[in-house]
């Protein structure tokens, strides 16, 4: 068995950062009818997609995850999910190191994410 159940769970925190996992926090949303945490997640999807182009060999599983844990926390408002999302969040980080990715890769990322985050918080209030 070795280190496969390591490779697992990393994996699986990668996992937060997929398209599905996204695009499910983004429909729930919408169910819920939140419209601006809505357009903070689509303006922020439609950055990272762009900036993809212009920032080669980046992990966009980084850069979707950054997104989700910033606006979730800004929707929730509570510390106590912040921290706990921050921590798997570094988690995620310490994962994809830990599953060979090159670290510029990751950073590449996490630019990304931060930039796509800026834009779709701001973008929104440009909206609303």
């Amino acid at each position: 068995m070795g280190k496969s159940w390591l490779k697992g769970i990393a994996r699986d925190l990668l996992a937060l950062g997929s398209i599905p996992f996204y695009f499910l926090v983004v429909i729930r949303a919408v169910i819920g009818k939140y419209d601006i945490f809505v357009y903070q997640m689509l303006i922020a999807a439609i950055t990272i997609f762009v900036l993809y182009f212009a920032i080669k060999d980046s992990s966009l599983y980084i850069a979707r995850s950054f997104a989700v844990l910033v606006f979730t926390s800004l929707f929730y408002k509570e510390i106590v999910f912040t921290v706990f999302a921050g921590l798997v969040w570094a988690l995620l980080l310490i994962s994809a190191y830990y599953i060979k990715r090159n670290i510029k890769h990751v950073f590449r990322g996490l630019i990304i994410g931060v930039v796509s985050s800026v834009i779709g918080y701001y973008g929104t209030l440009y909206l609303l």
